[in-house]
């Protein structure tokens, strides 16, 4: 896979993502909001038998990136990748288009802490094109009645989140918390939002 020389670099995180939506059904729609170089697309095509995944990324570079490493891979008939802004989707999907919607997103606030100087790492980072509720509301709109919403985000913005899902009507099914040690405090959650269900948090992840 290849990644940016000057743009955000590979983390953990959406491998953990990915680990935490499977299983997928060979006939699941699933859309990654903010694919970057299309990590989540090239693990979910490795992981399972979907065939049709899109990844959606703002930044021209990477989106580009991210259509030659689903070409090198020979992915080309499973996975799309699309350049465009996620909070535009409304104009090219019908309402209730997937199944699946995952999204590692930028971690920082808007208007919050320090952005990067780099145009490809402060889009990854911070909430530069695209808040937390412009997120969810997106989401919301694509998921189809009986679909999954997948994140992973810090915890520090989890009630953040959990107020956004509420206001969007919609319900928080499954919360997993994840610890870089057992004696630390967990840094991040990940997520999983739907229309119906009850909260069920699982057990944590150490790394």
């Amino acid at each position: 896979m290849v990644q940016s020389d000057k743009g955000q670099r590979l983390t953990q995180d959406p491998f953990l993502l990915t680990d935490f939506l499977l299983p997928l059904k060979k006939e699941d729609t699933v859309i990654d909001l903010g694919t970057g170089t299309g990590i989540i697309p090239l693990l979910l095509c490795s992981r399972t038998e979907a065939q049709n995944i899109i990844g959606v990324e703002i930044e021209a570079k990477a989106a580009a990136i991210a259509g030659n490493n689903i070409e090198m891979n020979g992915l080309s008939g499973r996975v799309s990748i699309i350049e465009a802004d996620y909070r535009e989707l409304r104009g090219m999907y019908p309402q209730g288009a997937f199944t699946v919607i995952v999204s590692n997103p930028p971690y920082t606030k808007a208007n919050s802490g320090r952005v990067s100087p780099n145009k490809e790492r402060a889009m990854a980072r911070s909430e530069v094109a695209g808040t937390l509720s412009e997120l969810v509301s997106i989401s919301k709109y694509l998921l189809s009645e009986n679909g999954r919403i997948f994140y992973i985000f810090p915890v520090s913005r989890l009630f953040e989140m959990l107020g956004e899902v509420r206001e969007a009507g919609l319900r928080a099914r499954r919360l997993r918390f994840i610890h870089t040690s057992p004696k630390k405090a967990a840094r991040l959650f990940m997520i999983e939002i739907g229309f119906k269900g009850e909260l069920k948090v699982e057990e944590p992840v150490f790394l």
